[in-house]
């Protein structure tokens, strides 16, 4: 099996040191239980999953048994019996904090909240993400965004990965997909994660009395991917009441599956606030808006939209190494048609980033970007994504990054 070595190995490891449980999260498919079963510094540990009928019937019969052996442990899938919890918080007081575990499943709502609740103070949470351009390319170098927020600054240079931003954009970042060869297998792979694991998966969370409209909802969110969107209009186009569109929106961002994203305002500043929408993985977005090919993309503006998307992923992977989490807002001031895809805030910095889906760039396409460095003084320097391969400041302050250096 080849093995794709993911960011967050080192995350996790660092964690191990300070915490006796590590939690892995998020979406199904992103490559959990891969990590586990094939990270080098997780040799050596004892691996169970949940998945597996004998295991899970020992979690349920005979919970000490399972974990009483002193080793390292990994429990895969661990949403199946949340109440082995309880004992895994048991065994490590019981070793004064020396045994060590970790828990893995998907990104539902019981993992997210049980975990809390009986492991307060002695877990670590972390999320993975679909692969970020890093991961998909195998680079060594930091990231251009890494290097700007540690550094302050970015060197001009050229970058060697030779990559198609609009297959990269349609195919989107699940391990699955990605290994996958033909067309025809990427639509089947995809296929069958929306109806197993999205569907599926939350119907044993919540009752949906008609999947019909939940997956017409979807589609509808999918089609909208980085526009404001109003409830109303979804509601019309789902069949879903208003209420219910609500909930399952909230469910999908529970999920891990949809983020939102509100507006970034400053003080006195008069700029929108209302959320836009992005999905998880952008290969997932386009096979729910019914883009069945790359070349779809080139039709009607599309292929800025889900670009904008694939570049709000690598954002998330970005975040998702961080110790403290940045967050992602966009900025549109009232007074003006000026517009930013996203802002990060990271800490005591705020980057604006633009994302432009051409080749090529022009100092005019910094207005924006200049535009808020001017108005935000708590903003010093910001970047502009585009589909070239140059590493260049393109006004002061503001660097051209291509999408394969984030």
């Amino acid at each position: 099996m080849h093995y794709i070595q993911r960011a967050l190995e080192t995350r996790v490891a660092e964690a191990l040191k300070t915490h006796p449980v590590v939690v892995l999260t998020g979406p199904r498919q992103v490559g959990k239980s891969t990590l586990l079963q094939h990270a080098p510094f997780l040799r050596g540990w004892r691996y169970l999953t949940l998945d597996d009928p004998d295991v899970l019937d020992q979690a349920r019969d005979d919970p000490k048994g399972l974990l009483w052996e002193d080793r390292p442990t990994i429990l895969d899938e661990v949403q199946r019996h949340t109440p082995l919890f309880l004992v895994v918080k048991y065994l490590v007081d019981r070793s004064e904090g020396k045994r060590k575990f970790i828990l893995s499943g998907s990104g539902n709502i019981s993992l997210r909240k049980e975990p809390r609740e009986s492991l307060a103070g002695r877990a670590r949470y972390l999320y993975l993400t679909p692969l970020g351009v890093s991961e998909l390319f195998q680079k060594e170098h930091p990231s251009a965004l890494e290097t700007l927020i540690l550094k302050g600054k970015l060197e001009s240079y050229r970058s060697h990965v030779a990559a198609d931003a609009l297959k990269t954009t349609w195919r989107g970042g699940l391990p699955k997909v990605t290994l996958a060869g033909s067309t025809k297998s990427v639509l089947e792979t995809l296929a069958g994660y929306v109806d197993t694991y999205i569907e599926r998966d939350i119907q044993d969370l919540v009752k949906i009395r008609h999947p019909e409209n939940f997956r017409r909802l979807m589609a509808a969110l999918a089609k909208s991917a980085g526009w404001t969107t109003v409830q109303e209009e979804l509601s019309n186009i789902s069949g879903e009441e208003r209420s219910n569109v609500s909930r399952h929106m909230s469910l999908l961002q529970e999920t891990g599956l949809l983020y939102e994203v509100k507006g970034y305002t400053s003080r006195g500043e008069r700029a929108y606030r209302q959320a836009k929408y992005f999905w998880f993985d952008s290969g997932v977005a386009c096979f729910l808006a019914g883009i069945h090919s790359p070349g779809r993309l080139r039709q009607g503006g599309l292929k800025g939209r889900y670009f904008e998307n694939l570049v709000f992923q690598q954002l998330l992977a970005f975040a998702s190494l961080q110790v403290v989490p940045p967050d992602i807002f966009y900025w549109k001031p009232k007074a003006e048609e000026s517009e930013i895809d996203f802002i990060l805030k990271h800490e005591d910095e705020v980057l604006p980033v633009e994302v432009k889906s051409s080749p090529e760039l022009s100092y005019r396409d910094s207005r924006a970007v200049r535009r808020f460095l001017k108005t935000h003084p708590e903003a010093k320097r910001g970047i502009l994504v585009y589909t070239g391969s140059r590493v260049y400041p393109i006004a002061t302050g503001i660097y051209a990054v291509p999408w394969t250096e984030l």
